[in-house]
């Protein structure tokens, strides 16, 4: 049977997940999304098996709680599978994969086996954009659990709860919609959210205009699409857009469905006015740093009132809200300078977090950067290069291949001379060292890397 076809995907993944016993493969289940959907199997009466490159927390939890786990990549993992799912991090020789299809065993990607799973909850809310899907998604599931909603979320990120997902009923299920290789169009939400679109993926989107399309298409396949006016992106879609579904625009002018103006800034945070469409919804506030949040937050704010739920519960959750790990966290003290660590690895998102660091701690900023795949940084290397400068000093340790293979001339070092004299290349194991030689200011690993071995040496 191999990869089974588009049009029966769904009806075809459900009957064997719905089949006693059936075993079930995650290839990469150590992945952040594929250890979510491991989780959620676990608690149904299938076999669950997987496998992974290395040994993690997350592999060793799902071993824990019953997973066959094996660690390495092979032929014979997936014998006797009823249906095996695999990430779209994993490449198309992977053994497992070349397996499945000589064998005829159902094989799926990640986003199909999510979107059959979603065929059984009523309502479905997909987060999407180039930036801000895990916060968004958090600061939403908060929201959800003070309605009581008892959702069910996945997350590309911790939950304020500490964990990738919440189990919860039927009725709702709140995700992120990724669009690398157009997974979120495997998805049809009652609620789209857009927060921005901007190019990324170079390995698969080759120009902005597919990218475009790609979230244009997303978007119409939800009953009712939520999108940030303010994005430019997002706001060339619009024209498209309109009679395709209920649209709904958030933003900070008044022309917006749901229009925000920021009041006062706190401590770490900002104090922000919501108008819906002539009625005030009050005043809120969130206590996390970053004027892009209170973007997240009104886009958050328009799917929970949409939902039925009283600005008054909104506006208890958000306040609650301290943020997510990974964005924008304070880590702890390396010898007097404060360390933070940051997933921003995209020149938009590293200019709003530099900028936001020193608005929030108003010192100078080192940024400890990894870049992530050889693609994006060959595609965006002089952006990168702008967006970097913005700190007083840059650390560029080796890139973060992930899925790809290395690409000549496209290298950490050669990005550290085009930024100048405040950039140094420096491997993992030295990271330690050329901090002790920065006397003061903040500190920021940034990327969406692997920083685990750093932080073991720097606490």
């Amino acid at each position: 049977m191999g990869r089974l076809k588009k049009k029966d995907n769904f009806d075809q993944i459900r009957k064997i997940i719905e089949k006693n016993d059936a075993r079930i493969h995650f290839v990469g289940i150590g992945g952040v999304s594929m250890y979510s959907l491991a989780r959620l199997a676990l608690l149904s009466s299938n076999k669950i098996s997987g496998s992974d490159k290395t040994v993690s927390k997350r592999t060793e939890t799902l071993s824990h709680l019953g997973a066959d786990v094996k660690i390495g990549h092979s032929a014979d993992n997936v014998k006797d599978c009823d249906l095996v799912v695999y990430t779209h991090a994993i490449a198309d020789n992977n053994p497992e994969i070349l397996a499945a299809e000589q064998k005829n065993i159902p094989l799926v990607s990640r986003a199909e086996y999510l979107g059959a799973l979603m065929t059984e909850y009523g309502t479905g809310i997909g987060i999407s954009g180039t930036h801000g899907k895990s916060t968004t998604v958090a600061m939403l599931d908060q929201i959800l659990a003070f309605a009581d909603m008892k959702q069910t979320t996945l997350s590309g990120a911790p939950l304020v709860t500490g964990e990738l997902f919440r189990v919860g009923e039927k009725p709702i299920m709140l995700y992120e919609a990724c669009e690398y290789k157009d997974s979120f169009l495997c998805f049809h939400p009652t609620i789209a959210v857009a927060l921005n679109v901007e190019y990324d993926h170079p390995d698969y989107f080759k120009d902005f205009d597919q990218v475009k399309e790609s979230f244009l298409h997303s978007l119409t396949r939800a009953k009712i699409a939520i999108v940030n006016k303010d994005d430019e992106g997002i706001s060339s879609l619009l024209g498209s857009l309109k009679g395709k579904n209920v649209l709904i625009t958030v933003g900070s002018k008044k022309d917006a469905d749901y229009c925000y103006t920021v009041t006062s800034f706190l401590g770490c945070g900002y104090k922000f006015i919501v108008n819906n469409n002539g009625e005030d919804l009050g005043s809120f506030e969130i206590n996390i740093p970053g004027i892009y949040n209170v973007t997240n937050a009104a886009c958050a704010i328009a799917v929970a009132v949409t939902m039925g739920i009283s600005p008054d519960i909104i506006r208890r959750a958000l306040a609650a809200f301290n943020g997510i790990s990974g964005r924008m966290e304070r880590l702890g003290i390396f010898e007097g300078k404060e360390v933070y660590s940051d997933y921003a690895h995209h020149p938009t998102a590293i200019r709003a977090s530099i900028n936001s660091l020193k608005m929030y701690t108003k010192d100078s900023i080192t940024v400890v950067f990894k870049p992530h795949t050889y693609s994006r940084t060959k595609s965006m290397f002089e952006d990168f290069a702008c967006a970097l400068s913005l700190a007083d000093h840059v650390i560029l340790t080796d890139i973060y291949a992930a899925r790809e293979d290395p690409i000549e001339g496209v290298s950490s070092e050669r990005l550290a001379s085009i930024i100048g004299d405040r950039a140094v290349y420096c491997p993992d194991d030295r990271v330690k060292e050329m901090l002790r030689e920065i006397n003061h200011g903040v500190v920021v690993l940034m990327g969406a890397g692997d920083f685990e071995f750093i932080i073991k040496e720097l606490f």
